[in-house]
């Protein structure tokens, strides 16, 4: 009975332990308990006021939304300067700053969508040109237009679009992948398919990457590689360029500051079909020989230096421009005959002339270049004689020289004057028009258009257009001339005439070929056309 006793007292002392540490354990129990109550009552009013705030900022973007809509935005985004976005995420400190390198919080619209454009690194660009054309003698039909002027002259649908991509911009360097397409509509048909029957057409004219950053101690300087050119110079009134080099691959440099001036420089391939010499006798049909000639293709490598906006007076700039283009035949192609090509050109131009500019070119040209320069309507200073990289003729040596003024002024706050003249002589150059080597010729060539500005929308006024060129081959004498007469109405966006697009033209236009010895061209039998038509043009 006394074993039994203590063994109880010993089990009621261990019971009475396991209350205590039962009740510590409720306790401590009751704490947590009181503890989470107390964090979820932090963790509710938390989500009370995001919700809140979630609600302000849905309320602020719908504001701004109406607010932007509502605004009139201006055509030329530069003075929407009052238009601003707020942003809430603050933008990264690498990459917008404002003028004192501080933080920018806020945008003009302008600003803003600069903003997301680069940070995308995306950008679609390009022109284009069309409308509707007759005639009072059915199909209406441009004649010299590079020489009398585009306007009222002109009905195809040329276009050129620019796609370029970011792919890489990091501690000062950046990288850009650039595709340029351009070909021609025909606007005369309802189909267009591609073709070069039809005019329609289209090629990959410029395929290219281009970089900025990477020349040590330049970096501003662009350097390019692929297919591509430096900067084409287009007179505008006359449809043809001064300064064109069209390329294959090759390598450049462009606004490389040295000195005073800006120096670009390039080296790229444009290799050509020649004749070769060799005779080939086949037999056609009726089994008749007859001669063909096999072409071959030629290496050709350009080499072109600038040198330009070197300050004269004020407003006033000037540049040096030469090309070599140098043939590099193998030693297989003895029987082939190409000559080596020269191309310089002294450029003076003067801004705020009148309110607008003027820009004088000299060139001088010898070879197959020097020809280009003798055509009576596209004058582009290249290499090859067309479009399929053909070098045709013989040339030994013939020079050619060239003095080209493009401008506009302002004579009044009403009226502006555009104007595009260019006066040619050269010797001893292969004439294309007329197929005959050793021609010597002289040409002037004009446009000018005299306008009235009704307002910033509206534009009247006149083009007239008038050339002559005299071509001489042994003690032949060719003469082609023509002049033409355009009126027209046009609503555009600006007062520029040469700088200033979009522009929608309601023209009528009269030319006539006064003399053609050289392209015998006849509007549709008749040596005079009146034609009607709506142009549009447009840079986007």
């Amino acid at each position: 009975m006394a074993a039994t006793q203590d063994e109880l007292e010993a089990r009621i002392a261990l019971l009475e332990q396991k209350l205590l540490a039962l009740s510590q354990e409720s306790n401590d129990l009751k704490k947590q308990v009181i503890e989470s109550n107390k964090q979820l009552a932090k963790l509710n009013s938390h989500l009370q006021q995001q919700v809140v705030i979630n609600n302000q900022k849905k309320t602020l973007k719908n504001s701004q939304k109406a607010t932007i809509t509502k605004q009139h935005l201006p055509t030329n985004p530069v003075h929407a300067s009052n238009n601003q976005i707020v942003l809430v995420n603050t933008p990264k400190t690498d990459t917008v700053r404002d003028e004192n390198n501080s933080e920018k919080t806020s945008f003009t619209l302008a600003e803003f969508k600069d903003y997301i454009k680069d940070e995308i690194g995306f950008s679609y660009n390009g022109y284009f040109r069309g409308g509707w054309s007759t005639s009072s003698n059915g199909k209406p039909k441009n004649y010299a237009e590079g020489a009398l002027g585009r306007f009222g002259n002109e009905y195809g649908g040329w276009y050129d679009l620019i796609f370029k991509q970011k792919v890489y911009d990091q501690d000062g360097r950046r990288v850009d992948a650039i595709v340029m397409i351009d070909g021609n509509v025909a606007t005369n048909k309802a189909a267009g398919l591609f073709n070069t029957q039809d005019d329609n057409i289209m090629q990959f004219s410029d395929i290219y990457l281009e970089t900025k950053g990477f020349v040590p101690s330049f970096p501003d300087v662009k350097l390019w590689v692929g297919k591509h050119s430096l900067p084409y110079n287009e007179i505008q009134m006359l449809d043809w360029k001064t300064q064109k080099t069209p390329a294959g691959g090759g390598i450049g440099i462009e606004n490389l500051n040295i000195g005073i001036g800006t120096f670009d420089l390039a080296l790229v391939r444009a290799d050509v079909n020649v004749k070769n010499k060799k005779e080939i006798i086949k037999n056609d049909s009726n089994g008749n020989k007859f001669t063909q000639y096999k072409k071959e293709e030629v290496d050709l490598n350009q080499l072109e230096i600038r040198y330009r906006d070197i300050p004269l007076w004020r407003n006033a700039t000037f540049g040096v421009n030469a090309r070599y283009s140098a043939p590099n035949k193998s030693k297989i192609q003895n029987s082939v005959s190409i000559k080596n090509a020269w191309l310089g050109s002294f450029v003076l131009r003067q801004n705020e002339f009148f309110g607008g500019f003027n820009q004088f070119t000299l060139q001088t040209a010898t070879n197959s270049v020097a020809s280009q320069l003798a055509n009576i309507n596209t004058n582009n200073p290249e290499f090859a004689s067309n479009s399929d990289n053909d070098y045709i003729g013989l040339h030994t040596g013939g020079k050619a020289y060239r003095l080209v003024s493009e401008g506009e002024a302002y004579l009044s706050d009403n009226i502006i004057v555009a104007h595009a003249l260019a006066l040619t002589s050269g010797n001893d150059v292969y004439s294309y028009d007329l197929n005959l080597p050793h021609s010597d010729f002289k040409s002037f060539k004009s446009a000018i258009r005299p306008a009235y500005i009704w307002d910033t929308y509206n534009q009247s006024g006149v083009e007239l257009g008038y050339f002559r060129q005299k071509n001489k081959v042994k003690s032949k004498t060719y003469v082609e001339e023509g002049y033409k007469t355009t009126l027209y109405h046009s609503f555009k966006v600006g007062k520029s005439i040469l700088s200033s697009r979009p522009d929608i033209r309601f023209y009528v236009s009269y030319i006539e070929a006064l003399q053609n010895d050289i392209s015998k061209f006849y509007f549709n039998g008749k040596d005079h056309q009146i034609s009607f038509g709506v142009q549009t043009e447009v840079w986007f």
